[in-house]
């Protein structure tokens, strides 16, 4: 008998999900309250682009019954080129927001060829592990999107802020930064990373369920992404080095 998800992991908590809901909801909320008080074009930039990238998610829930049974063809494969095609989507709509409002410094670089270029090895090595471990463990919705949170907690909030010490930027080492992003940004950026882990895990919710708990800690594999922060640190250095010396010669 083949097990559904729920053989794997016991019924999510309603307390989990609802803290998660509630985490979401603040969030976004937040950045409406940020740039209601401070309305400069980075504020507005990203409430636009935060709150963008949450309905680009909610459009693909509404139409998954399209594009789902004919993704599920090939399921595990499908889910990382998903994954990694939604990233692309939602640095091509932080960038647009950015260039209507005459913002700077939300996007990774003006320039969306060198903006992919810097983010898409993270965002693809992020769905690639993404999917090998959802595959072997079955996370809920909650879950999912809580680990969303902490990638791009991860990917932008540490690693993208350490390449800003690098311009001058120490905002990284300040508790202001700190608190904001783990008590209001890391909530909102849940819809950011929403498209890149929640579309996929509906497709490998296609496939069947593993008949066996895995072993191990839960958390320690459903951390595993982050893994790539480190080798991707070191990638974006050599390569806005390579982009500074570029610009000089």
């Amino acid at each position: 008998m083949v097990a559904t998800n729920q053989d794997i992991n016991p019924r999510t908590p309603r307390w989990w999900k609802f803290l998660i809901r509630l985490g979401i909801a603040w969030g976004l909320l937040f950045t409406v309250i940020l740039t209601a008080s401070e309305p400069t074009p980075e504020n507005w930039t990203l409430m636009f682009a935060i709150w963008g990238a949450g309905l680009y998610t909610l459009g693909l829930r509404i139409t998954r019954k399209w594009w789902l049974p004919r993704l599920s063809k090939h399921p595990l494969r499908n889910a990382i080129l998903l994954g990694a095609f939604n990233a692309a989507v939602i640095e091509t709509e932080f960038l647009f927001f950015e260039n209507v409002f005459g913002a700077q410094g939300i996007a990774a670089h003006p320039n969306l060829l060198v903006d992919l270029l810097m983010t898409m090895p993270w965002y693809t090595l992020m769905c690639l592990t993404f999917v090998k471990v959802q595959n072997r463990w079955r996370f809920s919705t909650a879950t999912v999107l809580f680990l969303g949170g902490i990638y791009e907690v991860g990917g932008d909030g540490i690693v993208g802020s350490l390449m800003g010490v690098l311009f001058g930027n120490f905002q990284i080492f300040t508790l202001e930064y700190w608190t904001l992003l783990l008590l209001v940004f890391g909530w909102a950026f849940i819809s950011v990373y929403s498209s890149m882990v929640l579309p996929p895990s509906w497709l490998i919710a296609t496939t069947p369920a593993p008949t066996e708990r895995p072993s191990g800690p839960a958390w320690r594999q459903a951390l595993k992404p982050m893994l790539w922060l480190i080798p991707f640190a070191i990638y974006l250095l050599i390569f806005m080095l390579f982009m500074s010396m570029a610009e000089l010669g």
